[in-house]
């Protein structure tokens, strides 16, 4: 690591202002250029910022905004901790069995490149157009994204330090929790940050297909009517929503990584 990589942290910390500040300056600059855009393109085509919080405005006053916004994000959080947790579970249990491993490669490999859209009609089919077929599709999403980072933390475990373990006398259980587990937080810490997102698109992916409420049910609606305002609003409350969700995650990582102090500032 050279010296400049880890004086960056250490800029950051001598100057907490220039993160926000950052942040701050790049949404201006993402108005500004959207506001351009709107008179560019007319508000027909491209509705401005104001007209946009306007009508998000007027679904929190009316209650859409939460009603729809809940349902999604259940239907996303369902999806998360079916998948999800499969996903992250999974990698542990293969390391018993190496050769299941190896067997099971191939089949995983290919449900990973099969697109989930092409198994909507067949869970639609299967589960109608209620909550769970959008939550088993989310589920189908974040399952690969969970367990492949999952597999990499669990293969990256210095085998020398778990013969040192065994030798000590510690059972199984004992080397999964302090060694196999602790090696392979960070990287599903990083599958969080992929699959958090792709549950809620994936939760309004659903919803554009088969759902009678919801932002995706919102956002498609909108669109069925021409209603650019309706598609933008919608899209930016989908925003703002994950954006929330990565703060949160943030915070978690921060405290369950803060024996990796250089990886915790690094997240700011």
């Amino acid at each position: 690591m050279t010296a400049a990589a880890l004086s960056s942290p250490l800029r950051l910390r001598s100057k907490p202002y220039l993160v926000p500040a950052g942040r701050i300056a790049l949404g201006i600059a993402i108005v500004a250029l959207w506001q351009i855009g709107t008179g560019v393109m007319g508000r027909d085509f491209l509705p401005s910022p104001w007209d946009t919080l306007a009508r998000i405005g007027s679904l929190a006053r009316s209650g859409e905004l939460f009603r729809d916004a809940a349902i999604t994000f259940g239907e996303a959080a369902a999806g998360m901790l079916l998948g999800g947790a499969a996903g992250a579970i999974l990698p542990f249990l293969l390391r018993l069995s190496p050769r299941l491993m190896r067997a099971l490669d191939p089949l995983i490999s290919a449900g990973f490149g099969l697109p989930k859209l092409a198994l909507a009609p067949l869970f639609i089919l299967w589960f109608g157009i209620g909550i769970t077929t959008k939550v088993v599709f989310v589920a189908s999403i974040v399952f690969f994204l969970m367990f492949y980072n999952g597999l990499a933390g669990v293969l990256s475990v210095d085998p020398r330090l778990i013969a040192t373990f065994r030798v000590a006398g510690a059972g199984e259980w004992v080397i999964n929790r302090e060694i196999v587990w602790n090696t392979a937080k960070p990287f599903l810490f990083s599958g969080l940050k992929i699959a958090l997102p792709r549950a809620l698109s994936g939760a309004v992916v659903g919803e554009f297909i088969a759902a009678d409420q919801g932002l995706g049910w919102y956002i498609e609606h909108a669109r069925s009517l021409n209603d650019t305002t309706g598609v933008l609003a919608g899209a930016v409350i989908v925003t703002v929503l994950v954006m929330a969700v990565n703060a949160g995650l943030r915070r978690v990582q921060a405290r369950s990584l803060a024996w990796r102090p250089l990886a915790a500032d690094m997240t700011l």
